[in-house]
């Protein structure tokens, strides 16, 4: 059978990233173990040893999609670890060893390859990340890799906990990644780890496809989501790219996407102002609450988030979904 088509009806980008992955688990049948065993978190919680669990995720870097000619190979071989690295941040967990696979034309510059390597190498010296093996694949004109990230957590934060009343919080400033911010950013694992000890925080999860994309996977069934947009922790690079794209910045907040920062929910009669105190006194980054979950009307749809502003729904297209065009 010949992999590709012009039948739109026949193209996997006809689905979209959500319906292709449900097409996807119900293909695997049970081989796919449920979440958080098998898909649906930021990584498979695997069974693990006295109070640990071990942590196992896999991310890709792909040329002119996640870099391109301007990026430095040092960053684009930074940058494939720290997608990773985001994601054991948003299970509260601890990364320990990462295999390789690289996909490279032979047309590809040594120098280009050995400055990617020296990337990789040193965030993996960091953050003390065993690079224990990998693959090499020749390809005609396809750059990039993927890596996959083996951690361990002693309390692995999921994206279902939250309940109706819980505050919603996020680190850092949202928007305007590709000014810069997809590359430089610092995955949160300290501040994962720290919240993960906390016992008010019960779900996680890492902004990377844009916090409207991401928020509902936090919305537990019958319930919503309430954000205040003046809340919102909007970066510069946001406002700057609203002056040229006609979308507001919040627009840019909301959709953009490569955040890299911890979107999370506490429970409910939590003191957030004490919280966020005690949050301080370790962090510099950011925290603002920003929300909270609430019971769905039964007018609004399930994982609905609402503008708490004047009680509609935001009404704002945004987030990145992959296979779905624009």
């Amino acid at each position: 059978m010949h992999p590709f088509t012009d039948n739109t009806a026949d193209l996997i980008g006809h689905l979209g990233e959500k319906q292709l992955l449900q097409n996807i688990r119900q293909w695997l049948g049970s081989s796919a173990p449920p979440s958080p065993l098998g898909m649906g978190d930021d990584c498979a919680v695997l069974p693990g040893e006295k109070r640990h669990c071990r942590l196992a995720t896999v991310d890709a870097l792909v040329y002119n999609r996640h870099f391109d000619d301007s990026t430095h190979p040092r960053e684009a071989g930074t940058k494939l670890l720290k997608r990773n690295l985001s994601d054991i941040a948003a299970m509260g967990g601890f990364p320990q060893y990462a295999l390789v696979g690289l996909m490279l034309p032979a047309s590809l510059r040594l120098e280009w390859l050995r400055e990617f390597t020296f990337g990789l190498r040193d965030e993996a010296e960091r953050w003390q990340v065993a690079l224990v093996g990998g693959d090499l694949c020749e390809t005609k004109t396809t750059l990039g890799g993927h890596l996959t990230l083996l951690g361990y957590a002693e309390r692995a934060l999921l994206r279902q906990g939250g309940q109706a009343g819980d505050s919603i919080l996020v680190t850092g400033d949202l928007g305007g990644s590709l000014l810069g911010k997809h590359l430089a950013f610092q995955p949160r694992l300290r501040e994962g780890q720290w919240l993960a000890a906390r016992n008010e925080v019960n779900s996680m999860i890492d902004v990377t496809d844009g916090l409207l994309k991401d928020l509902p996977e936090l919305i537990p069934p019958g319930c919503a989501a309430g954000i205040d947009p003046e809340k919102l922790p909007i970066t510069e690079a946001a406002r700057q790219c609203a002056l040229s794209s006609g979308k507001s910045a919040l627009h840019h907040a909301l959709g953009d996407g490569e955040d890299y920062e911890l979107l999370f929910t506490i429970e409910a009669g939590t003191d957030l102002d004490n919280f966020i105190r005690e949050w301080r006194e370790h962090f510099n980054t950011p925290l603002k609450s920003i929300g909270r979950l609430t019971t769905k009307s039964r007018e609004e749809p399930e994982g609905e988030i609402i503008d708490l502003q004047n009680g509609k729904a935001l009404g704002l297209a945004g987030g990145y979904e992959h296979f779905r065009k624009a």
